[in-house]
């Protein structure tokens, strides 16, 4: 007979507050939200965001829930005056820098260039993430080998020390050459 250990009731409980915070972060507006909204600075501020037209849907359906109607017209005019300030061309490689995707909201006479300096940015920002995760693995390794008696695991660990410290230097320089063509933009 299999027993549930005592955690179970409090791991349950968790999972249904992860669960409903999760499905509160899926709705873009409050009930109250949408009764109170000025749809021009809602959609002036997801101009401002890059918001793909994806979010005037999902605003749509949360306040049709709530029995209130967008005044899309005043949305897609905010819109329209927040997304000149997302697509600058400076603002680009700040994006991709920070890890954050482009929904391809801007112009067609930007958007190309826009997407390159993004992926210039998003490059170095990959570039630095698996460096600090190759960081990270070899702090865990060196912790491995000091708490570690066996010869054997200790010499296994020493190889992969250093088979991360090849892959770290090729990764640095991965970041190197990605700031690099970055800097070039500026």
């Amino acid at each position: 007979m299999c027993r549930l250990s005592p955690l179970t009731p409090l791991l349950r409980a968790s999972c249904v507050l992860v669960l409903i915070l999760w499905l509160q972060a899926c709705s873009t507006m409050s009930a109250n939200e949408c009764r109170q909204a000025n749809w021009r600075d809602v959609g002036f501020r997801d101009g401002l965001a890059g918001a793909p037209l994806r979010q005037l849907d999902r605003r749509i359906k949360d306040c049709a829930e709530a029995g209130v109607t967008i005044q899309v017209p005043a949305y897609l005019l905010g819109r329209n005056e927040g997304l000149p300030s997302y697509c600058r061309l400076d603002n680009a490689a700040r994006l991709g820098l920070e890890g954050k995707a482009y929904q391809g909201v801007c112009a067609a006479g930007i958007d190309a260039e826009f997407r390159r300096r993004h992926a210039m940015g998003m490059d170095v920002y990959r570039a630095r993430s698996e460096l600090r995760n190759l960081d990270h693995r070899r702090r865990h390794l060196e912790d491995g080998l000091a708490d570690s008696r066996i010869d054997e695991v200790r010499r296994r660990t020493r190889e992969d020390l250093r088979d991360l410290d090849y892959t770290m230097r090729r990764t640095r320089d991965r970041v190197r050459e990605a700031e690099w063509a970055l800097d070039q933009l500026r």
